[in-house]
Order: C-alpha cells, then sequence, then structure tokens
C-alpha cells in the first residue's frame, strides 16, 4: 500500500478513535434498548384498540429516518474522501505554530501564503458542507412534513372512530398512548439511523486495524550481551516494497567484534538503510547479516534491540525533562541519577545539565511551562547521551556529530573509544576528522561498496575515498588561507 494512502487511513482512524464515536455506539445502543422496551409495552395498548393506527403511528418516522441515513452516507462519503485534505489543512497549522519551522517561515515570509492555503482548504470545506446541510434541510424538511403529516392523521382518525364508537371516555388513554409511540418510535428509528451513521465512521478504524502489519521474521535466540566474531554483511539487497527501486545491490563488508566501522558515501548511497537493517526495523530483500556467524533473523527481535545503542540523524527532540531525554536509552533505570550522569559525561553534556535551572529535572523545549529550549548542538548531545545510558554491546550512531564543532566531536569520539570499549561500533559520519578515527572504513556508493580499508590505505589508493578526502580537506584550507 502506498505510504500516502497508509497516512490518510491512519487520519480517518485517529480521528474517530478521539472523537468519542466508541462511547457514542454504547449509549446508543442502550438508548435504542430503552425505547424498544417502552414502544413493545405501548404498542399493545394501541394495537388491541386499532391495529391501523398503531402502524400508522409506528411507521410515521420513516420517512425522516431514511431521510437521516442517506445524508449520514453522503456526510461519510466527504470526510472519507477528505482525509488528505484534512492531513494537509494539520500540516500547515503544524508548520505555522513549531518554533522549529518558526524561523524560516519567518525569514522567507511564508506566513501569509501559508495562511493562505490553510484559508482555502477551510473555505472548501465550508462550501462542501453548506450545501450537503442546504439539500439535507430542504428533503429533510419535506420528508418530515410527511412523517408529521402521517402521525397527525393518525391522530384525527383515531379521534374520528373513537367518537363514532361512543367511546369518549377512552380517548384520553388512546391519545396518550399514541403520543407515547410517536416518542418511542421516532426515537428508536433515530437511534437506529445514528447507530448506522456511526458504523460507517467507525469503519475507518476498523479498516486501519486490519491493515496488514508487516512482520519481520524473528526468532527465540538471546542476543550475546558481548560479540565474539562481529558482524558481518553477506551479499545484502534492499528494495523498497511496492517498488523498483533497489537501495543496496549486493552489499558485503564485516565489522569484526570490539571494533568501529565507518561508514562513508554520498548522501542516498545506503547508508543508513544499512542501519536500519542491522537494527531490525527492514527486512533485507536478499542476502544475509550475520551476528556471530548465527543468521540475525534468528535473534529474537525485542531483544537483539535492547542490546544496541543506536542514534539517528533524525533524533527525536522528546520536550520532556532532561532525566528522561537520557534515561530513555533505558527507560526502566532512568531513575538512576549516577548512570544518567554517567552517560551525560560520555555525550560531553554534563556541561549543558549544570547551567540548567533544576539539572536533571528540567523540562526541555518550548511545549510546556518552564521549558528550556536547546541549541542543535545541545539537543544532539542529549541524543548521543541516551546511546551510552544503554550500555550495549553493539554501538550505532548515524550522523551522531553533525551540529557539533569539530573539538567536541574529537572529544565524544575519544570518550566513546573509552566507555564503548570491548563494543562493536557502526558510525555514520561526512567528517573524516571523525572517519579516520576508526578501526576500519567502508565506502558506499549507489548501494555497493566500492572500497574498504584503513584511512591512510584509502588515501594511498587514490579512489573515491581520496577524492572526498581532499575535497573536505581543501575546504578547510581554503578557508585557513582567506584574508
Amino acid at each position: 500500500m502506498r505510504i500516502a494512502a497508509v497516512y490518510d487511513n491512519m487520519q480517518r482512524a485517529f480521528q474517530e478513535s478521539s472523537g468519542g464515536r466508541v462511547y457514542q455506539v454504547f449509549t446508543q445502543l442502550l438508548e435504542v434498548a430503552r425505547e424498544l422496551v417502552t414502544l413493545v409495552t405501548v404498542s399493545v395498548v394501541l394495537f388491541s384498540w386499532s391495529p391501523w393506527i398503531a402502524l400508522a403511528i409506528l411507521f410515521s418516522p420513516v420517512p425522516s429516518v431514511i431521510s437521516y441515513m442517506f445524508f449520514s452516507h453522503k456526510g461519510y462519503e466527504i470526510e472519507y474522501e477528505r482525509a488528505s485534505d484534512r492531513r494537509r489543512l494539520y500540516y500547515y497549522q503544524h508548520l505555522t505554530t513549531s518554533d522549529h519551522s518558526y524561523k524560516e517561515i519567518r525569514l522567507f515570509q511564508l506566513g501569509p501564503h501559508l495562511l493562505d492555503l490553510y484559508t482555502r482548504l477551510v473555505r472548501t470545506f465550508f462550501d462542501t458542507d453548506r450545501r450537503l446541510a442546504r439539500r439535507q434541510s430542504l428533503l429533510g424538511g419535506a420528508l418530515g412534513f410527511l412523517s408529521v403529516a402521517a402521525s397527525s392523521g393518525a391522530v384525527l382518525w383515531a379521534i374520528h372512530t373513537t367518537i363514532d364508537a361512543g367511546r369518549i371516555g377512552q380517548l384520553a388513554g388512546y391519545l396518550q398512548a399514541v403520543g407515547s409511540i410517536q416518542v418511542s418510535a421516532h426515537a428508536m428509528l433515530l437511534g437506529i439511523a445514528a447507530l448506522y451513521k456511526d458504523s460507517l465512521f467507525l469503519g475507518n478504524l476498523f479498516d486501519f486495524f486490519a491493515l496488514p502489519e508487516r512482520q519481520l521474521k524473528g526468532g527465540t535466540r538471546a542476543f550475546p550481551d558481548k560479540l565474539r566474531k562481529g558482524i558481518e554483511f553477506r551479499d545484502v539487497r534492499f528494495v523498497y516494497p511496492g517498488t523498483d527501486r533497489v537501495v543496496l545491490d549486493g552489499v558485503s563488508f564485516t565489522i569484526p567484534a570490539g571494533r568501529c566501522v565507518a561508514l562513508v558515501g554520498q548522501n542516498g548511497a545506503g547508508k543508513t538503510t544499512l542501519v536500519k537493517l542491522l537494527t531490525r526495523l527492514y527486512e533485507p530483500s536478499g542476502g544475509r547479516i550475520l551476528v556471530d556467524d548465527v543468521p540475525i533473523e534468528e535473534y529474537d527481535i525485542d531483544d537483539l534491540q535492547r542490546h544496541m545503542g543506536v542514534i539517528f540523524q533524525d533524533f527525536i527532540r522528546y520536550e520532556l525533562p532532561v532525566r528522561d531525554n537520557i534515561g530513555f536509552g533505558r527507560v526502566e533505570a532512568r531513575q538512576d541519577t549516577e548512570r544518567v550522569a554517567e552517560a551525560a559525561r560520555a555525550a560531553g553534556a554534563e556541561g549543558i545539565v549544570e547551567s540548567l535551572p533544576q539539572k536533571y529535572d528540567t523540562m526541555l523545549g518550548r511545549h510546556f511551562e518552564d521549558g528550556h529550549q536547546l541549541s542543535g548542538g545541545q539537543w544532539q548531545k542529549m541524543a548521543l547521551s541516551r546511546a551510552f545510558m544503554r550500555r550495549a554491546p553493539v554501538v550505532v550512531l548515524d550522523e551522531p556529530t553533525a551540529a557539533i564543532d569539530a573539538e567536541a566531536e574529537a572529544e565524544i569520539f575519544t570518550r566513546l573509544k573509552e566507555i564503548a570499549r570491548g563494543a562493536t561500533s557502526l558510525v555514520i559520519a561526512h567528517r573524516f576528522s571523525t572517519v579516520r578515527m576508526a578501526d576500519h572504513i567502508v565506502v558506499v556508493e549507489n548501494g555497493k561498496v566500492i572500497e574498504h580499508g584503513v584511512h591512510q590505505d584509502l588515501v594511498r589508493a587514490d579512489g573515491v575515498y581520496a577524492r572526498l578526502f581532499r575535497l573536505q580537506a581543501s575546504g578547510y584550507l581554503t578557508e585557513a588561507v582567506s584574508p
């Protein structure tokens, strides 16, 4: 299924799960049952007097109910098709109210344009809903008149037949029974119609639950607390599901146990995909990944992920206390202040924490009261602290120092070598000052490994790595000699 279609299904499901419709169905069922009991009880009296009058009263609300059900279905169809536009509406709202996007929107003066896009969508929704409401008022009013006419006719007929039969004394009782049946029948049929409407919208929730879950193959083997041999990618291929786009094409390399391997390559070369395969977020389309000579799919997925300290380039900025930001690396130990502080020291975040008013209990971000916003580099150090909090035998860092200056970067990798001594590490980086500190370097291009070795050998080989290294070094030299 297309990703956009999945997001549309999520939007429809979220709208129903957060709108109280499930509770409405429950209460509506109780209301229908209550009215049914009342209706049956009173109908016995009225049927004993005149079955035709009873039937006329019972079915008088039917035209109105049919109208209600018809327009409920129309409204459902409109909302179903509107899911994509509603997601776009929420996206515009997020862009204009998020502190992450504020600077660019302000500097590029995008506010009026985004507001115009938002307003146009809202106006489209309003115009469509108004047209439907107008049609419902006209047709519903006409059919409602038929319902009133039918019930009024039945009442007049009841009065006429009662007078003719000389049973005027019973008329008050019969009219009261007619009124009770009218109210109960109308309430019950409208309740059934409301259940029909709710069932349409709840179908969106159940459709989402019914989406096939892409299950990764996992075994029962426990992941080792310390690797003995290492990790091997053997002729690994990956193609995005539902596409013919080849991201990885026969990738093979080894990460020896206790060593650090750096992945180098241009954006889009497939480096992050390798990380996602190793962490079992994706399943390879071909080839094998071995951990200590055991196929990775034989390990229990949850246990494997517990034994990996991972930080992605697009890490999450948890707008929560510092303790949680770091402690989420090992959530059950987040109240262990000593361990949290040790992770902060490892990532060079200790100074940041000490400068905050409530230290590890300081709320970060601007979403909540008394929150303190951090710079991009400071947030990245918090994310690195999470990875170190894990104390995992496998450490995977995807662009871990992109927002950190060169001096802090060197310090962090020195600490990484000390703290993660004995751990097996995979690092994706663009800065060669970081890359050259690795025990082994793998160069990836267009989904294939084209070079590997240590820094000095790769520079002497004068291949892609050497070209990228010289390109970056020349930039630093140019900056150094510029007046």
